[in-house]
């Protein structure tokens, strides 16, 4: 199992929140803070931490394979030295990591894709079979928010689009479960904005109406994520 140098001790059961969005109190943001809420509900003790990845300066892999050297100094860890080095360290020993990802240009941002090459590829084996060398099997979810509808969402296949990122994440990790929010808010006041293509009426009412299901839902994803730790630690 590979070790990591900064590792707290005493800390036993922690789920992070990765926040994919630049906007802090927004869509993303919120439903994070709901799934965390239902993971205190089911852990009340649990350590928990939301880390806005816009926070931080860094790149994504830069392919020195050091992390893939046998016998290396880097084996299984990102060798690359910046602002992220430590919370990749951390993120290795989660229980849990709740992703929290805007849709932008049908894919998650350029941003997020960037860390999580950093958090992923260090742990992917490359042998026949692709397998994982993380010290733990964090549980994961990921909480997409997207102004699509549905409908337009289904019809631009983002399931398939958005599917490589889950498939690694299970390999590496476990495999996550998904929560799509659809048509969301972008603007408060869409008048002072260039949105022609869509109407501010429809898009406050589906706010009022629909975004209060959503943060239920992700309430509820974030209780499922704590029972699946739980039932692996139960006497945590």
């Amino acid at each position: 199992m590979i070790q990591c140098a900064h590792k707290k001790e005493g800390v036993r059961v922690k789920v992070f929140a990765l926040c994919g969005s630049p906007r802090k109190g927004h869509n993303t943001d919120q439903l994070l803070d709901k799934a965390l809420a239902g993971v205190e509900c089911v852990y009340p003790k649990i350590k928990i931490e939301k880390i806005h990845i816009y926070d931080y300066l860094y790149t994504g892999c830069v392919s020195c394979y050091a992390c893939k050297r046998l016998n290396g100094k880097f084996y299984g860890r990102c060798a690359k030295k910046d602002s992220i080095s430590n919370l990749l360290c951390e993120l290795s020993e989660a229980d849990g990591i709740i992703v929290g990802a805007p849709v932008y240009f049908h894919d998650i941002p350029g941003q997020l894709h960037a860390f999580l090459e950093r958090l992923l590829y260090p742990y992917l084996v490359y042998g026949k079979e692709y397998s994982s060398i993380a010290p733990r099997k964090a549980e994961i979810a990921i909480i997409y928010t997207m102004n699509a509808t549905e409908k337009k969402a289904e019809e631009m296949n983002y399931n398939i689009k958005l599917s490589a990122i889950e498939k690694y994440m299970g390999i590496i990790f476990s495999e996550p479960e998904i929560l799509c929010c659809y048509d969301t808010l972008q603007f408060e006041d869409y008048s002072k904005y260039m949105s022609e293509r869509f109407s501010e009426r429809e898009k406050l009412q589906r706010k009022r109406e629909h975004f209060p299901k959503d943060c239920e839902a992700a309430y509820m994803l974030g209780k499922r994520l704590a029972e699946r730790i739980k039932y692996r630690n139960p006497t945590a």
